[in-house]
């Protein structure tokens, strides 16, 4: 107006136009493509960090909008009204990008935009690191610890592992899911795998690693594996020849204890020779026994030392090999020896009151201690050296055992590789090379004999044993000619010498196993005429000692016969020290007999001792006391060895513990040990008839058709195999007529059946009639004994049940301490329990800080 006054203009009427406006908007976050814990998002004026795949919608508050245009990478999207000036826009991002917000209306277009980012973080891989502990016994035993860690959270975590034969023959891979927190992250994981679970065979490899799966819902879940680990069961050769290795080191530190143990007793009678003129002890001879007491510690940690090393490679060589029960027994036995070695409560005892008296300098009292420590390694010493001969016995058994076991599959890979011959599809050169290694395994048997002739000659009393030297010359000779027939392309005369090898390494078993029965059943019987003639000797001893108590009670001191009274004492303990070596030389040949025997014959010797220096001295009481003492020890001896004796028999007549019999009655199992034996010739002969009636069809003629003259040597080899199913037959007869004895009836009525059918195969091998339905009769018989071995086991177990005494054990369960583990991990978790209002970058130092805290505290 005042402008159209001054120039006397038009007058123009003025609009202001409404301009767009956002007034405010809100951001909500959603993320359905993930679970579990996750970091807050850093939101300001509109500036994003999410996760890949989050769900993102934001709501504008406007005014005078009628538009807003949301721009991604170039790309404008028109938000439609939800209400009255407001706008919604929802999508999901998975990636990072820039965005802008533009507001219009009708009478403006072009308003300033608003600029922001969307900072998407991908998902990366899981992490997993991985620890491998094994057992330092017990290589079987597979212990692991690890740690997993994820930028987000965890789905699933899984073993995985697969088998390998020597021949790279690959098993189905196998995946076990693991129990684990998905929310803990980071955090620790344990396991423990035993190796036994998969049945490997000795030279088998197993390969195994970890995997863990994060939970990517969206691309799906990614996995990280741990590095591949693999385990490799050493094969019999190497489990034998570290076997062998460690027998080598254990008889050498049981000789070398026995050598400082009569050291040990030469020094401590060396110083009480010196201390016999002296009144009181000085400085110098408390020295000199604090010396003694040292070597003596020394020693018995020496001994504890040699147990351990003895049951570490038992359980060595058991965890990957097959052993015979009766060798597990017998180390077991053994151990057992060692336990009671190193248990000597008196001697331990002795110790503590002779450091005592060494602070009371008590000449009299320390020079008796002295006598006693003496007598007590004299013990030691004892029974150190039957511990390291009945060591060797059992090696020399674990051997021969082992090498029959050889001898068979040896025959049967030769007897295999004989059929492989005459098929033509094979290759000459690759039965060249698998009769070069049967050759190379038989030179090594060849020296496993030659090493079971050492040990033998090693034994104070050697068992009747022969390597066969003229067998193995003849196998030698039978191979060598297969090779050279192979070398002739002559398949079927290199079949029949290797036929003949397979037959005569068979029948070199087959002697070795009745040569091993031969050394128990003769040693057993030896044994027991031994221990009865001792029996025998000790209950005449023990009258004697009865009469010469009575004697001395009633005799005058100044009797002229009171000096045949201490002569008649000393010649019981001439009789007495008889009586002490021969049982002392059995219970080195047999470990039935317990070591306590060792100990009643010192408290025996003791006592006779102190009584002949009471009778010296004409002090008739005590000497009579001393006397009485001898005379019970005597008897308690004589009790324990009728014990043996009692049980000895009932082994020898059951033909079945061979030395595994405990308190008079055969262990579980043990008492069966005749029908198993019986069961395994029964099984070897069966394989004879059937590679005579495999041999039969094949070499009934020579070749161009002409008859072989070999009849009579078939003959005799039918005529053989007659007289070991006869043998067999009486022995089952045996058997049974025990089961009638002991009212088991049924089991004895079914042994019955299986002796008539082995009698008619008798008739048959006679008869030269070895037929299809002879075959068929041998395999029932077969499934006959295997039954009743079956039920002898199950009677034994029902029958010979027995209370034992209560005692703590230590059992090393890796599941329980797993299970530990993971409930202290589950406490941790709540340690670490976080405020949410933190930002991602301290709570990463928080979970830093937790996870470098357990690892100082590992």
């Amino acid at each position: 107006s005042l402008l159209a006054d001054q120039y006397k203009s038009d007058i123009y009427e003025l609009k202001v136009l409404p301009k767009p406006i956002i007034l405010d908007f809100d951001i909500n976050l959603d993320y359905p493509a993930y679970t579990g814990k996750r970091d807050e998002m850093v939101s300001k004026n509109g500036d994003l960090i999410v996760p890949v795949g989050t769900e993102i919608s934001w709501l504008f508050y406007t005014k005078n909008t009628e538009e807003i245009y949301m721009r991604f990478q170039e790309t404008g999207i028109t938000l439609n009204k939800n209400e009255s000036n407001t706008f919604k826009y929802i999508n999901k991002f998975y990636q990072s990008q820039n965005y802008s917000i533009n507001s219009s209306n009708e009478f403006l277009k072009n308003s300033d935009s608003l600029m922001y980012t969307i900072n998407v973080i991908p998902d990366l891989y899981p992490t997993i690191l991985i620890e491998e502990y094994r057992d330092s016994i017990l290589d079987r035993y597979l212990y692991f610890k690890g740690v997993i860690k994820d930028d987000y959270g965890f789905d699933m975590l899984t073993f995985n592992y697969e088998v390998k034969n020597e021949s790279d023959v690959t098993s189905q891979p196998i995946t076990d899911q693991l129990e684990f927190s998905k929310s803990a992250n980071p955090q620790q994981i344990f396991h423990y795998f035993d190796i036994v679970d998969l049945n490997m065979k000795a030279g088998d490899e197993v390969e195994y690693y970890f995997e863990i799966w994060d939970n990517d819902r969206i691309h799906g879940s990614k996995s990280s594996k741990s590095q591949v680990m693999t385990f490799k069961l050493p094969d019999l050769n190497d489990i034998n020849k570290q076997r062998d290795e460690s027998n080598k080191d254990i008889k050498d530190e049981m000789e070398e204890a026995i050598k400082e143990t009569q050291q040990l007793q030469k020094d401590i009678e060396k110083l009480t020779k010196k201390m016999v003129d002296k009144k009181e002890l000085n400085w110098e001879d408390r020295q000199q026994i604090q010396s003694l007491l040292d070597k003596q510690k020394e020693l018995q940690e020496k001994i504890e030392s040699i147990k351990e090393e003895n049951e570490e490679k038992a359980l060595r060589e058991q965890q990957f090999k097959e052993v015979n029960e009766e060798i597990i027994d017998k180390q077991r036995q053994l151990e057992e020896l060692f336990d009671k070695l190193m248990q000597d409560e008196e001697l331990k005892k002795l110790f503590d009151e002779l450091q005592e008296l060494l602070e009371e300098v008590d000449k009299d009292q320390v020079n008796e201690m002295l006598e006693k420590m003496k007598m007590s390694n004299e013990e030691l010493e004892k029974m150190l050296d039957r511990n390291l001969e009945l060591f060797k016995q059992l090696e020399f058994e674990s051997k021969l055992e082992e090498t029959i076991e050889k001898l068979n599959q040896l025959s049967e890979k030769q007897d295999k590789l004989s059929e492989e011959t005459l098929d033509k599809k094979n290759e000459e050169e690759s039965l060249k090379s698998e009769q070069e290694d049967i050759q190379k395994e038989f030179e090594k048997l060849s020296k496993d004999l030659e090493d079971l002739e050492k040990m033998n000659e090693e034994l104070e009393d050697p068992n009747n044993f022969d390597k066969m030297e003229e067998e193995q010359e003849s196998v030698n000779e039978d191979m060598e000619e297969s090779q050279n027939s192979l070398d002739k392309n002559q398949r079927k005369k290199a079949s029949k010498s290797q036929k003949d090898a397979s037959q005569k390494m068979q029948e070199m078993s087959e002697s070795l196993l009745s040569m091993q029965q031969e050394m128990v059943e003769e040693g057993m019987g030896e044994d027991i005429d031994a221990l009865r003639d001792i029996l025998e000797n000790l209950i005449q001893l023990s009258f004697d000692q009865e009469d010469l108590i009575e004697k001395v009670n009633n005799v005058n001191l100044n009797d002229p016969q009171y000096i045949d009274l201490i002569q008649e004492q000393k010649k019981i303990t001439d009789d007495l020290e008889m009586v002490e070596d021969s049982l002392f030389a059995l219970s080195k040949r047999q470990i039935m007999i317990e070591p306590f025997i060792t100990k009643e014959i010192n408290l025996i010797n003791q006592n006779i001792e102190k009584s002949i220096n009471y009778l010296n001295n004409r002090q008739t009481s005590q000497a009579g006391s001393r006397q009485q003492h001898a005379m019970t020890s005597i008897n308690n001896l004589a009790l324990m060895l009728a014990e043996t004796l009692n049980q000895m028999m009932q082994s020898m007549q059951q033909g079945s513990c061979n030395g595994s019999c405990k308190n008079g009655k055969p262990k579980p199992g043990s008492g069966s040990s005749s029908m198993k034996s019986m069961r395994q010739l029964q099984e070897q002969l069966n394989k004879q008839i059937e590679s005579l009636k495999a041999g039969k069809k094949d070499n009934g003629k020579k070749e161009g058709g002409k008859k072989s003259n070999s009849g009579q040597g078939m003959s005799e080899q039918l005529a053989r195999m007659a007289a070991q199913q006869e043998a067999i037959r009486n022995q089952m007869g045996k058997f049974s007529e025990q089961l009638n004895k002991e009212g088991q009836f049924g089991a004895s009525k079914e042994i019955k059946k299986i002796m008539s059918e082995m009698e008619k195969t008798e008739t048959d091998l006679v008869n030269k009639m070895v037929t299809q339905e002879t075959l068929l009769r041998q395999k029932e018989i077969l499934t006959r004994l295997l039954k009743s071995e079956n039920a002898e086991l199950e009677r034994e177990k029902e029958e010979k049940r027995e209370s034992t005494e209560a005692y703590d054990q230590d059992f090393r369960n890796p599941e329980k301490y797993l299970e530990y583990k993971r409930q202290e991990l589950n406490e941790v978790e709540l340690l670490k329990t976080m405020p949410p209002s933190l930002k991602p970058f301290y709570k990463s130092k928080v979970n830093q800080y937790f996870y470098k805290f357990e690892e100082l505290l590992d």
